[in-house]
C-alpha cells in the first residue's frame, strides 16, 4: 500500500470515531455483526443441546403432556409376584403363565423388557414359555447390545448382542433392542430405536422395543422402513408414521405419562381406571385371575421389572420431578409418542434457531441503543413474550390443538445468549457515558473551577441547583496587573493574550496547591476565594501564602525575560453570600457582599504596590505570630464610609516575598479608584 493509500485509510479510520455518536453506531454494528456470527455457529453446531436446551427441553416435557390417547399396560415383576412365585429371577413358568392368561384376552401385542438369553435350571420351564410364546403369536422379546456401543450414521453398533435362546425365537412375534442410553447427565431423553450387533457370522440389525411394539399395535410394517435424512418412516394401518431421529438413532421420548408411584406405595389395582398414567398391575395378579380378561383386549402389554425393591431398573427422566422411572414405563411412553403420532425434537431446525437468534439479538442491540436501561428491560419482555409465545404454540401441538407429528421444542435455551448481547450493548454505553461524563467535567473544569464543577453537578443531580446563595464566611483575593494599559498598547493583541495565558496558568497551578478556587478572570484580573464553595481550614493563611508564592512566580518569569508584568494582590476575609446569580438559563457561581468589595479595592496601586501582598486587619488577625507585615495605615477606600485598616505583608512563617517594598515615604490616607470590574 501506497504512503497516499495508507494516509487516506488512516484518515478514514479516524473520521469513523470522530465523534461519540460514530463511534457507538460503529461499535453497536460490530457487536451486531459478531451475535449474528455467534448465532450461525451456535444454531448450526448444536452447541446448547447439551445444556440449555436440555433444561428447555425438561421444563416443556414436564409441562406440556401430551394426552394418552392408547391405554397402555404394563405387567409388572414386582414384589408381590417375587414372593409369590417365591424367588428371583422368576422362573420361567411365571411368564408362560402369563402369557396363557393373556393370549384369550388378544392383546395388540405382548412386549418383553425381559431377558431370555439362558437356559433356565429347570428345562420343562423353558419348554412350557416357547410354547406359550408360539401360542400367544404376539409377542416381541428383548435383545440387548453389550460392550461399548459406537455410533455412526444413525445407529448404534455393539461388538457383541444378547439374543434369546433359539426356542424362544422360534415362536416369537419378533426381536427388539432394549438398550437404554442415558445423556451424560444421568437422564434418559431418548429411546435407542436401531441398534447392530453380530448374530453369528453375520451383523444383524434390530428395531428398539417401542418401535416394534407400536408397529405392531398399529399394523404397521418394518420390513418396509426407510431411515432418511434423520428420521425413520413406516407404513401403518391408519396412517404412515415418520420418527424423528437423532445422529445416533435416538428418538426423543416424549414422555407423556410421569413415573407411577411404586404398587406397594398405592396399592395393588386389579382394574384399569382412567389415568394420566400408564395402568400397571402385578404380574401375580394377572396370572392368579384377581385381573379380569378384558383389561387386555386389543391393548399394548409391556412387561418388564415395576416396583421391586432392589432392582436397578429405574431411571431419572425430565418430568421424573425428584422421582425416578422404571425401564418398562420409559418404553411405554416411546410407543406412546409412536401410537399418537406425537414426536417431541429437542430444538426447532437449525434455520429457524438462527432466525430467531438473529432477530432477537439485534433487535434487544438497538433497543439498548436507543434507550439504555429501559431499552435492556424492554429487550427483556421482548424474550419473554417470544419465548412464551413459542411456548404457548408448542402446548397447543402437545394437546393436539394444531398440528401432528413432529413438533419442535421451542429453541429458548438458544434464545438465551441474546442476554449477553443486551448487556453487552449496555455496558458499553455506560462506559461511553462515563467517559463523557468524565470528559464533560475535565472540559468543563476548564472554564469553571473543579471545586464550583462539583457542586455545580453535585446540585444538579439532588435537584437542588437554583438561583441563591448562604452565608460564607471566607477570604477573597484578588490580583491586578500594574501598569496594563501601558503593557496593553505595546503589545499586539495575539502577544498579550499569550502573555496573560501563560502568567494565569502558572498561577492556577499554585492556587490549586493553596486549596484555592478561581472564580474568575477579567482582563488583568483575577479573583480567589477559600472557603466557598468548599470548606477550607486557615483559609487566611493559606490565601497569604498562596499571594507571595504567586509573587515569587511572577518575579521569576520576568526575570526570565518578556514583557514587564507585575501583579498587586489584595485580601480580605469576611462574611459574604456565596451561590448561583444570574438567570435561570445562565448562571455563575460568585460571592456577594462588603468582604469581597474590600478585597477588590485593596488592589489599588497605592496599597497592593508592586510586586506586593496587602491584607486587611481581618486577614493579618487570622495569620498568628511568625508574619512580617508594614502598616499601611487606615485608607479611605471607595464604597466605604470608615477607612480601612492595610497592611502589606512580607512573610508568612518560612515563605516570603523577594522583593519586598519598603514602607511608603509618606501615610496612605486615600487610595486610587480600583477594584474588579
Amino acid at each position: 500500500m501506497t504512503a497516499p493509500a495508507r494516509a487516506g485509510v488512516e484518515e478514514g479510520q479516524k473520521a469513523v470515531f470522530r465523534t461519540r455518536r460514530e463511534r457507538q453506531r460503529a461499535v453497536i454494528g460490530a457487536l451486531s455483526a459478531l451475535a449474528l456470527i455467534f448465532s450461525a455457529v451456535v444454531a448450526t453446531g448444536g452447541w446448547f443441546d447439551g445444556t440449555l436446551q436440555r433444561y428447555v427441553y425438561d421444563v416443556v416435557i414436564t409441562n406440556a403432556a401430551a394426552p394418552i390417547n392408547n391405554q397402555t399396560v404394563i405387567v409388572a415383576l414386582d414384589d408381590h409376584t417375587i414372593r409369590t412365585y417365591g424367588r428371583w429371577p422368576l422362573p420361567r413358568r411365571a411368564y408362560s403363565d402369563l402369557l396363557d392368561r393373556l393370549s384369550p384376552s388378544k392383546p395388540s401385542v405382548i412386549a418383553f423388557d425381559v431377558g431370555f438369553y439362558e437356559p433356565s435350571d429347570r428345562p420343562a420351564d423353558d419348554d412350557a414359555l416357547a410354547a406359550a410364546i408360539a401360542r400367544a403369536g404376539n409377542v416381541i422379546l428383548a435383545v440387548n447390545g453389550t460392550g461399548t456401543g459406537q455410533y455412526q450414521n444413525g445407529v448404534q453398533t455393539y461388538t457383541r448382542l444378547d439374543l434369546p435362546l433359539p426356542m424362544f425365537r422360534q415362536g416369537a412375534a419378533g426381536l427388539a433392542s432394549v438398550n437404554v442410553n442415558p445423556d451424560d447427565d444421568g437422564k434418559i431423553r431418548t429411546a435407542q430405536l436401531i441398534i447392530e450387533g453380530p448374530d453369528g457370522t453375520r451383523i444383524e440389525r434390530f428395531y428398539g422395543l417401542p418401535l416394534v411394539a407400536a408397529a405392531r399395535h398399529l399394523r404397521g410394517d418394518l420390513g418396509k422402513a426407510e431411515v432418511r435424512d434423520g428420521r425413520l418412516s413406516f407404513p401403518a394401518a391408519l396412517a404412515p408414521r415418520v420418527v424423528p431421529l437423532d445422529r445416533g438413532g435416538g428418538m426423543p421420548i416424549y414422555f407423556a405419562a410421569p413415573p407411577t408411584e411404586p404398587l406397594a406405595e398405592r396399592g395393588r389395582p386389579t382394574a384399569c381406571a382412567p389415568s394420566k398414567a400408564f395402568c400397571v398391575l402385578s404380574l401375580a395378579d394377572v396370572t392368579s385371575g384377581a385381573v379380569d380378561a378384558k383389561e387386555f383386549v386389543g391393548k399394548p402389554v409391556f412387561v418388564g421389572a415395576h416396583s421391586a425393591s432392589g432392582l436397578a431398573d429405574d431411571y431419572a427422566v425430565p418430568n421424573g420431578e425428584g422421582r425416578k422411572m422404571f425401564g418398562v414405563e420409559i418404553w411405554a411412553n416411546a410407543a406412546q409418542s409412536i401410537y399418537a403420532n406425537r414426536f417431541a425434537v429437542t430444538k426447532q431446525s437449525a434455520p429457524v434457531t438462527l432466525l430467531a437468534m438473529a432477530v432477537l439479538a439485534t433487535a434487544g442491540i438497538l433497543l439498548v441503543f436507543r434507550y439504555r436501561v429501559a431499552g435492556f428491560l424492554a429487550a427483556l419482555a421482548l424474550g419473554t413474550v417470544v419465548s412464551l409465545g413459542q411456548y404457548l404454540f408448542f402446548v397447543a401441538a402437545a394437546t393436539d390443538r394444531v398440528g401432528r407429528g413432529i413438533t419442535e421444542v421451542p429453541s429458548i435455551g438458544y434464545l438465551v445468549p441474546s442476554v449477553v448481547w443486551w448487556v453487552a450493548t449496555l455496558g458499553y454505553l455506560l462506559v461511553e457515558e462515563q467517559m463523557a461524563l468524565s470528559t464533560t467535567r475535565s472540559t468543563f473544569g476548564r472554564f469553571v473551577a473543579p471545586s464550583v464543577a462539583r457542586t455545580i453537578l453535585e446540585r444538579e443531580e439532588s435537584g437542588r441547583l437554583a438561583l441563591g446563595g448562604e452565608h460564607k464566611r471566607v477570604t477573597v483575593l484578588f490580583g491586578d496587573i500594574r501598569g496594563f494599559t501601558t503593557l496593553a498598547e505595546g503589545m499586539a493583541p495575539e502577544a498579550l493574550l499569550d502573555t496573560l495565558n501563560r502568567y494565569f496558568d502558572g498561577m492556577v497551578t499554585i492556587v490549586e496547591r493553596y486549596e484555592g478556587t478561581v472564580n474568575k478572570y477579567n482582563g488583568d484580573n483575577i479573583m480567589v476565594i477559600w472557603g466557598a464553595p468548599l470548606e477550607v481550614q486557615d483559609q487566611a493563611r493559606k490565601a497569604v501564602a498562596c499571594a507571595l508564592e504567586l509573587q515569587k512566580f511572577i518575579q521569576s518569569e520576568r526575570a526570565k525575560g518578556g514583557p514587564d508584568v507585575s501583579f498587586g494582590f489584595g485580601i480580605n476575609t469576611g462574611s459574604v453570600v456565596a451561590g448561583f446569580l444570574g438567570a435561570r438559563g445562565r448562571m455563575e457561581y460568585t460571592v456577594i457582599g462588603d468582604t469581597a468589595n474590600v478585597a477588590s479595592r485593596l488592589t489599588s496601586s497605592d496599597i497592593a504596590r508592586r510586586d506586593q501582598v496587602a491584607v486587611s486587619a481581618a486577614t493579618l488577625a487570622e495569620l498568628g505570630d511568625d508574619v512580617s507585615y508594614i502598616d499601611l495605615g487606615r485608607v479611605a477606600v471607595k464604597g466605604r464610609a470608615e477607612p480601612v485598616a492595610c497592611f502589606q505583608v512580607d512573610r508568612v512563617g518560612a515563605l516570603s516575598n523577594p522583593n519586598p517594598a519598603p514602607p511608603p515615604e509618606r501615610p496612605v490616607t486615600v487610595a486610587a479608584v480600583a477594584g474588579y470590574h
